[in-house]
Formats: C-alpha cells, structure tokens, sequence
C-alpha cells in the first residue's frame, strides 16, 4: 500500500477535470456542492472549498473506488502534480 500525499481542494479539482479524468460538472445547486460525471466512471459528489486541505486517503479513495483507477494509476496520477 502506498502512502499517497494530500491535495489541495482546487488542485484536486483540477485533476479531476483535466485528461485522462475528464469530469465535468453536472448538477450545480449552487455553494460548493458540485456533482462530477465522467464516462465509464462514478460520480463524484465534490463539496470541498478551494484552500481545504483533502488527506492522501480521502484522494486515494476517490480516485479508487469513484474514478475506478488502479492504485498504480491513482498513485501515478497524483505524484505527477507539482
């Protein structure tokens, strides 16, 4: 198991929306409730303000179980980021 590192909100966002994700927002009700939807993929209910710090696990288990990427892929996905 690999210890995958936190993320800003905004920049977690950002991953989710950009290649190879590509989330789009669906659903907006306004706040900072959002809902994400991507082909083949769960949604992602993203309710997370921008300057919030998300913990390595709650990224992880996104990425895993709603995103429906490997542990490789996520961890990979992740440590690209600068």
């Amino acid at each position: 198991m690999r210890k995958f590192k936190s993320l800003k909100a905004g920049i977690f966002y950002r991953l989710l929306t950009s290649s190879p994700l590509n989330y789009r927002l669906s659903k907006s009700k306004g706040g900072s409730h959002k809902t994400l939807v991507a082909p083949g993929r769960l949604p992602i209910n993203f309710s997370w303000h921008p300057s919030v710090e998300i913990s390595g696990y709650k990224v992880k288990k996104v990425l895993i179980e709603r995103a429906l990427l490997t542990e490789e892929e996520a961890y990979k996905l992740v440590h690209k980021i600068k």
